[in-house]
């Protein structure tokens, strides 16, 4: 019986050890100012960001609520009518949602070569926009650089379920990518 409850107690610490061993670190979401309002990736919700005088626009396409276990990229963040970043909302509650309550899993700045240029935003204390490959490696120096040597290039910061990409168009910097991961079983609206 002593024999039995050994061999018991070490499988059973081995396998706690094994448990331990296979969790995911979700990391840490980067810390993300858009004219120094604060959004987290993975938890903020359009709702939230109305008090800074932030709102949504669908261009048209009349999204006002999203089905549950569901999410879409088709929805603009805007302030003083200037178009900030793409969304990608997610609704992974059992109930539909409205937008404004759907958390923000995803940031996209585009056209920062030229119409977006002069936005004003701060990922992990910096403005990356308008930075060089370089500039970049020298504030960021985690960065993974992309080896492709071709005119469309991208760089990523990782941490756990968070990574930010930085797109390259030779040598201009174009787009940032700032997500949280989630599960794109949902369903695409």
């Amino acid at each position: 019986m002593k024999l039995f409850r050994q061999l018991f107690m070490g499988s059973l610490i081995g396998g706690l050890v094994l448990l331990a061993g296979c969790s995911k670190d979700p990391g840490t979401p980067p810390e993300v100012l858009l004219d120094g309002v604060s959004v987290v990736v993975g938890e903020s919700t359009p709702g939230s960001l109305k008090e800074e005088g932030f709102e949504t626009n669908d261009l048209g396409k009349m999204i006002f609520e999203l089905p549950d276990k569901s999410w879409t990229s088709s929805i603009f963040l805007e302030k003083d009518d200037v178009s900030y970043a793409m969304l990608t909302l997610v609704n992974d509650s059992k109930e539909k949602k409205l937008v404004g309550q759907c958390v923000i899993e995803e940031l996209g700045f585009y056209g920062l070569d030229d119409t977006k240029k002069d936005l004003n935003i701060s990922i992990n204390g910096v403005n990356p926009i308008g930075k060089t490959e370089d500039e970049l490696k020298e504030l960021y120096p985690e960065l993974e650089l992309d080896d492709d040597e071709g005119d469309f290039r991208f760089h990523y910061l990782r941490d756990g379920d968070y990574s930010i990409c930085f797109q390259y168009n030779k040598g201009v910097m174009t787009d940032i990518d700032v997500r949280h991961s989630f599960s794109k079983s949902y369903q695409s609206k």
